[in-house]
């Protein structure tokens, strides 16, 4: 054998044993996943085990280490496709997708985020994603942004703040594949489970009033309150719902007992009716390059 093959062949051969060191790696991590399952409290079979601000925190502090040739996106879709398994691993975990016009980059954006062995349904109505998030086992669902000009808007059947109602826990993508989107979509995730503080978040708040109200002084009024944000969407009052109702977007974690919406409420003086917290997502980690 050549000086040239034989380097070739002991190449391979520690290619083969970082192969075996990676796989038994993912081994012992997949048995970690059971022992958490056994070690957590018990809880409702039917809710999923994501932690969507726990992954955030993940993928930002591997990607900010990461270096080398191979692309962040890589990593990100490993890791993507591992969060998944682990969390299949845990409980339930089904993925309701809405796209009622651009069905493949909807489908995409949610495959991307919950891997390939999740099971995934596709759906034209938000009200039939937000009903099966309601009624079924761990399912999730993934729906197209806010639009200003969306003639039903299903960010308002989460305005109703009922018990146990689904909430905006992420948003995708988190990490943006810019060489395989060929849609310059968004979508935001909904599912029945309470969200984590990671640093850099975003919320989201629907404020209700009968009496309309200018979108310049109402963000006034909520940067006055320490809510800095902006309006995502308006739908006025019409005889089928007797309010108007805003879609805030907070640049901060804000939870629904938060102060801060207590002190607003008052300062406002009663033009606004009520406040409801839709949730939020961490924000999407953005690389320099």
């Amino acid at each position: 054998m050549s000086s040239e093959l034989k380097a070739l062949d002991d190449l391979r051969r520690r290619i083969d044993a970082i192969d075996d060191a990676v796989h038994d790696l993912l081994i012992e991590r997949s048995e970690l996943a059971a022992e958490i399952l056994a070690a957590k409290p018990p809880t409702d079979d039917q809710v999923s085990a994501m932690r969507p601000g726990r992954e955030a925190e993940v993928l930002r502090r591997l990607l900010g280490r990461h270096s080398g040739v191979l692309p962040a996106i890589v990593v990100a879709d490993l890791w993507r496709e591992l969060m998944s398994a682990f969390v299949r691993l845990q409980g339930p975990l089904e993925v309701a997708v809405c796209a009622p016009e651009k069905s493949v980059g909807y489908w995409d954006l949610a495959r991307a985020h919950f891997g390939t062995a999740t099971a995934m349904t596709l759906h034209r109505s938000p009200g039939v994603v937000l009903r099966a998030v309601t009624e079924g086992e761990g399912i999730v669902a993934v729906l197209p942004l806010p639009q200003e000009d969306d003639p039903a808007p299903w960010w308002q059947q989460l305005a109703a703040d009922v018990p146990n109602a689904p909430r905006i826990i992420a948003k995708l993508p988190f990490v943006e594949n810019r060489a395989s989107r060929f849609e310059d979509l968004g979508a935001l995730v909904v599912a029945p489970l309470d969200r984590q503080q990671t640093g850099q978040d975003k919320s989201l708040l629907v404020l209700a009033t009968e009496t309309p109200i200018s979108r310049a002084k109402l963000v006034e009024q909520l940067a006055s309150a320490g809510l800095e944000g902006g309006a995502l969407a308006v739908t006025d009052r019409d005889r089928d719902q007797p309010e108007a109702l805003y879609l805030i977007e907070i640049d901060d974690f804000v939870a629904k007992d938060n102060a801060r919406i207590a002190d607003f409420l008052e300062s406002s003086e009663g033009s606004i009716d009520r406040i409801v917290s839709l949730g939020g997502y961490a924000v999407p980690y953005r690389s320099e390059d």
